[in-house]
């Protein structure tokens, strides 16, 4: 009891704090903008805010954290703390600046109707769609696997979460890919590929988990093949995540 007490304490914290770390530094300077938005349109925002989507991955990291203290099963413990720490150090900071870098791209790009600016702004408005689409995908699954009542439907929403990945790539996000500060710079196909059959199999693997008994060995491999590619994805985003810890610190 007193160790989920303690881990309730860390969830709470990082909840309070590192989600700041994941605002762009031109988040605050939008407000009032934002504040012009037509009821219409009211409903991107919550896609779109540099604010929220910190809290909700943030959140959603917290609350995995603490399901993973009531797990019924060693593999969904190890896959609720791998796509805990997925969602913190790797998902939020890195969905935050791609929708950063949307912004940018589509506003940089002013329609036209032939040559290099009109492939410049269709990259643009696909590479908007496309972070739109995974960030709705992730968020998705990892709601799904806050809210599953059983192994089966926390494996599910790790299956979401991958399958928004692949969704991502198959609509365009690899050559639509633009930096962080909204130019247009294509992912090499076979990188692109190569990501995408990685994220189809970790997406497969925790839908083979969730059709396999608890505890058999079919279960456990499959639930260990996503638990090291999430971990995997944790290591990938590091460098962003610290970077952001350095913006909170300074």
């Amino acid at each position: 009891m007193a160790n989920r007490f303690m881990l309730l304490l860390i969830a709470l914290f990082s909840f309070a704090s590192l989600s700041f770390a994941f605002v762009t530094p031109n988040a605050y300077s939008n407000v009032h903008q934002r504040s012009k938005i037509s009821s219409s349109s009211r409903s991107l925002i919550v896609v779109e805010s540099a604010k929220i989507l910190p809290f909700a991955y943030t959140s959603a990291s917290a609350a995995l954290l603490i399901k993973a203290t009531m797990a019924t099963s060693k593999s969904e413990m190890a896959v609720l703390l791998a796509t805990s720490t997925l969602s913190l150090v790797n998902l939020g900071p890195r969905d935050n600046a791609q929708l950063a870098s949307a912004k940018k791209a589509f506003k940089n790009t002013p329609p036209a109707s032939s040559g290099k600016a009109k492939q410049q702004r269709q990259a643009a408005k696909t590479w908007r769609s496309v972070v739109r689409i995974k960030i709705i995908g992730q968020l998705a699954g990892l709601l799904r696997m806050t809210c599953a009542k059983g192994t089966k439907g926390v494996m599910r929403g790790a299956a979401i979460i991958m399958a928004a990945n692949v969704a991502f790539f198959l609509c365009g996000g690899g050559p639509s890919k633009h930096d962080d500060d909204g130019n247009w710079v294509p992912m090499p196909s076979n990188v692109s590929s190569a990501v995408t059959t990685i994220d189809a199999i970790l997406s497969a693997s925790a839908l083979l988990a969730a059709s396999s008994p608890v505890g058999s060995m079919r279960h456990a491999v499959s639930a260990g093949i996503f638990t090291a590619g999430a971990v995997m994805g944790t290591f990938e985003g590091l460098p962003k995540f610290l970077e952001s810890m350095g913006r909170l610190f300074k």
